[in-house]
């Protein structure tokens, strides 16, 4: 099986720059990009609802796939989840992609009536959401009745619909050595971040991952591996910005595809451009227009 490299860009969730929203779906949409993923923190008053945003999104595109990246489980019943993604699955003809995380500022989450998980319970929520979400979604073609009973979530006799427009990959959102283990062996692909998992650590990463994918009789390679890359792309004519933290990129297109390049190397293959400074639509076309090419161009993929 051999693993293509595809890329996607970052949406905020916020409805004060409509314009700046609808700018970069249409550019990631017209450009052919794999994905428009957004995150979800509900508990912050800068953002708006992430599902709602992303489908005003997604029914003003043709052909991008939208990704929550991802969907707070602490907040979000995997079961409303699953209907959520499956409904707009069918409105989109089969857009949709679907990103589960435990939660991670449980301070925010609290605040709004959620629990604090232990880390065991966190990873067993998420753990539950990957197989609930595929029962449902296989019952849902049947019509058979679901009961499930997790750790964490459970249904009853439930009569799921409807069922999605076509099999909606399931990304997982972890960094922990168990959680990324179940995640080789219950999901479709893992997605984390550049500040929170450094390049130095992908090695580690991708072995649990290909662990948990080996001990569940999977190949490893079927397991997709999607870096969320933050920084500040140089625009000529623009003051070059600089974020000094820990895993933010910066610099010239030189500088970007061959950081890309490398991470390919080590195993990642879906990059999301999300730009953390700066003019994010100037960036996000220097992106598409410079960046990707010369990234092909480096793996010998053009």
């Amino acid at each position: 099986m051999e693993r293509t490299i595809q890329f996607g860009l970052n949406l905020d969730p916020v409805v004060d720059r409509p314009a700046e929203t609808q700018a970069l779906a249409e550019l990631a949409d017209s450009a052919g990009l794999a994905l428009v993923a957004m995150q979800d923190h509900a508990y912050n008053a800068r953002f708006a609802e992430t599902w709602t945003a992303l489908t005003a999104v997604a029914l003003r595109t043709q052909r991008v796939h939208v990704l929550t990246n991802v969907a707070t489980l602490a907040l979000r019943h995997p079961a409303m989840l699953a209907k959520a993604a499956a409904t707009l699955d069918r409105l989109t003809g089969g857009r949709v992609e679907l990103g589960v995380g435990s939660g991670g500022f449980w301070d925010g989450i609290a605040a709004m009536g959620g629990p604090r998980w232990s880390a065991g319970e966190a990873v067993a929520a998420i753990e539950d959401a990957l197989r609930l979400c595929r029962l449902l979604w296989a019952k849902a073609e049947t019509g058979e009745a679901v009961t499930y009973a997790g750790r964490v979530f459970r249904v009853d006799g439930l009569q799921f619909g409807p069922a999605p427009a076509h099999p909606i990959p399931l990304w997982v959102g972890v960094t922990r050595p168990r959680a990324l283990r179940i995640a080789g062996a219950l999901g479709d692909g893992i997605t984390i971040s550049t500040p929170y998992v450094l390049p130095e650590q992908l090695a580690d990463v991708n072995r649990l991952v290909d662990d948990g994918a080996r001990a569940a009789g999977r190949d490893p390679r079927a397991v997709r591996r999607l870096y969320n890359l933050l920084g500040v792309l140089d625009v000529p004519g623009q003051r070059p910005l600089r974020v000094n933290r820990p895993g933010f990129l910066g610099g010239s297109v030189e500088d970007w595809a061959e950081a890309i390049a490398r991470f390919a190397e080590q195993g990642m293959d879906t990059f999301v451009f999300w730009p953390v400074a700066g003019d994010y639509v100037a960036q996000a076309r220097r992106f598409v227009a410079d960046v990707i090419p010369r990234v092909r161009t480096l793996l010998g993929l053009s």
